[in-house]
């Protein structure tokens, strides 16, 4: 990312510094329910009566399994997807742009479970996602995490998260690795080698993960609090993005924030117009990590591959080099086992209605 001068260098950082400090942020005892207490004049949701296709929020996922990969990427395409998914739907009312020229690839195993009283007492379900996270922010302003692609294997947490906060979230089938600190995996989707009219869509391979290289170094040390772990990530971030500060500033930055907002683009499409949207709005929503109990780096080089289909031209949206196989190699990885809520959203725009809610007001 080119950086004009010092104060800006500065700023970029301190704000990624607030977002891992929100990210890796306070651990409370257990996931409680918080649900709103706002008074509101909107119907009721109309259920259907047959199974609960969209849980009511807030939600916790509990004994989530989490491998993270930090991958290269070209900041021009991460301003591109900001610009198509936030600053222009918003005609620049809400104006974002990537904190860093790289994200995080997530795969991730949990248990999931609606803090609703209601549909609490209807049990709970396993999910496995695969998820991209671009950390973004705006001058003056918060930090949020920005995640553009996620592919589940529940229908359940499809539904519940396209329609409640706006998650990009499709069908994705898994070869899951046997232990998290050894993350092989592979994901299938539902997609198009090609578009022509008569190519079928179909369960393909997207990308998988290999071991290239074990490090010959003793084994990395886990990590037995949270503030070790935001410690560890934050130092292994910067051996990797080289913008500099002060150390009162790197201080300040490194406190430990209670919660970290994700942003979205919610919306519907047009039932008479298919190409425009009936509803479309800029949401942001706090997640909270609410018990930690392990995580650390990886001992190991890994590689991912992506398949080249049409349908699905991650490496091209998402700005990863990978070479002419289809392969890029992540800059750490290390893995987490945490519990975590995500809570009540709220309106930042609305076409047609801008009124930002106070809860984020930074946006």
């Amino acid at each position: 990312m080119k950086i004009e001068n010092k104060s800006a260098i500065r700023f970029s950082r301190r704000r990624f510094l607030y977002l891992a400090g929100s990210a890796l942020g306070a651990v409370a005892a257990g996931c409680a329910p918080k649900p709103s207490s706002e008074a509101t004049t909107l119907p009721d949701y109309v259920d259907g009566g047959i199974g609960l296709p969209v849980f009511r929020g807030p939600y916790c996922q509990r004994e989530a399994y989490i491998a993270a990969f930090l991958l290269p990427a070209r900041d021009e395409a991460l301003r591109s997807l900001c610009e198509t998914s936030f600053n222009t739907p918003s005609g620049h009312a809400v104006q974002v742009s990537p904190l860093g020229p790289y994200l995080l690839l997530l795969y991730a195993e949990m248990q999931l479970q609606s803090l609703d009283e209601r549909d609490a007492a209807s049990g709970w379900m396993r999910e496995t996602e695969v998820s991209f996270w671009i950390p973004i922010g705006r001058q003056a302003g918060a930090a949020a995490w920005f995640l553009p692609y996620l592919f589940v294997d529940n229908p359940y947490a499809i539904a519940t998260g396209r329609e409640v906060y706006g998650f990009s979230k499709t069908w994705g089938q898994f070869e899951k690795p046997e232990r998290i600190q050894n993350p092989e995996f592979a994901v299938d989707v539902w997609g198009f080698t090609e578009f022509d009219p008569q190519t079928e869509g179909k369960s393909l391979r997207l990308l998988e993960t290999h071991q290239s290289d074990a490090a010959h170094a003793p084994p990395p040390a886990t990590w037995t609090s949270w503030d070790a772990a935001r410690s560890a990530l934050i130092r292994q971030v910067f051996k990797h993005w080289q913008p500099q500060t002060d150390d009162e500033g790197r201080a300040s930055w490194l406190e430990t924030l209670e919660k970290m907002p994700l942003l979205f683009l919610k919306q519907f499409r047009d039932a008479a117009d298919s190409r425009r949207a009936c509803y479309q709005a800029i949401i942001a929503a706090p997640l909270q990590i609410t018990a930690f109990h392990g995580g650390g780096f990886v001992d190991a080089v890994y590689t991912l591959t992506f398949q080249p289909l049409a349908s699905h031209p991650l490496p091209e949206i998402l700005g990863l080099n990978v070479d002419a196989s289809g392969v890029i190699q992540a800059l750490a990885t290390f893995w987490l086992h945490v519990d975590f809520t995500l809570g009540a959203g709220a309106e930042v725009w609305r076409a047609g209605n801008y009124s930002p809610s106070e809860k984020f007001l930074d946006f």
